[in-house]
């Protein structure tokens, strides 16, 4: 299978197209990306006419988002494959994945036309990457993340949304309550190392949905700690712990349906939407480490 190096140099803070002139990619077919979309565009071109491609990516979530949907829009999912050098902020696909020299198998969300591989969090976290955009020059990785929560923390906090999710049951579910923030979640961690879903699998045709209700400053400066830990949620009950129990809701979701939100963020990058239906793609694509 041929390898083709992807790189964009507008991720991350230090790196450069240096990276394409050493090891493997000096002698392989490289293309350095010109702005956001053009990541996907051209992987979607190159899967259309030669679908069996290698594709390394050096960029953070963002690239790798755009890279994915490349592949799942062109049909060749079961065919190409990707991997990593990870160059981003908060490089948080790759932290699912600590096993090396591996193909994995990889579902993908999609909502409307659009796709997320990690995860599609809404609300105080996707006010926390606005925010956090503004620090990335003055703060390296996760530091900037928690400038930009501390940042939100002191701005309105809470939205009311219309939430339906359909459970791994088949069961159903509604809420209509303000929340303070929502993910959807295919893999594991997001904001530059919140483990913010532990239990999620990557390759289980299932989505990890978790919403917190709506919650005081206090309460949240109590839980943040232990949200970034991935302690929130009990690995043999699959329940939340105790502190958290009154505020969280925790489901292993088919799809999920969410209104009156006005942002979400997918991988990382920010849109402005009112709402979003989410369902997954099971082993949509495959991902070489």
């Amino acid at each position: 299978m041929k390898r083709l190096h992807i790189f964009n140099p507008a991720s991350g803070v230090k790196h450069s197209p240096e990276l394409l002139t050493k090891g493997p990619a000096a002698n392989e077919e490289s293309y350095i990306t010109t702005g956001i979309g053009d990541a996907e565009r051209f992987v979607y071109e190159t899967c259309l006419s030669r679908p069996e491609t290698h594709f390394i990516v050096y960029g953070g979530d963002g690239t790798i988002n755009e890279v994915v949907s490349g592949i799942v829009r062109a049909g060749a999912g079961d065919k190409a494959l990707f991997s990593v050098v990870p160059t981003g902020t908060g490089n948080d696909f790759v932290k699912t994945f600590p096993e090396k020299d591996r193909i994995y198998d990889v579902d993908v969300l999609k909502y409307g036309n659009k796709y997320a591989v990690n995860i599609i969090n809404f609300g105080f976290d996707s006010k926390v990457v606005i925010k956090t955009a503004k620090y990335k020059k003055a703060f390296p990785g996760s530091a900037a993340y928690l400038a930009g929560v501390a940042d939100t923390f002191f701005h309105k906090i809470g939205e009311r949304w219309q939430i339906e999710l359909e459970n791994e049951d088949g069961s159903t579910e509604k809420y209509d309550e303000i929340f303070t923030l929502a993910l959807a979640a295919n893999c594991r961690y997001y904001g530059g190392g919140f483990y913010s879903a532990p239990l999620a699998s990557y390759n289980d045709g299932l989505i990890d949905f978790i919403a917190v209700r709506k919650v005081s400053r206090g309460a949240l400066l109590n839980l943040i700690g232990s949200y970034k830990k991935g302690t929130h949620l009990d690995p043999e009950t699959g329940k939340p712990h105790a502190k958290f129990d009154k505020y969280l809701i925790y489901r292993r979701c088919k799809s999920v349906s969410i209104k009156g939100v006005t942002t979400l963020c997918s991988d990382g990058e920010i849109e402005e939407r009112s709402e979003a239906q989410i369902s997954v793609l099971p082993s949509a694509v495959r991902y070489a480490t």
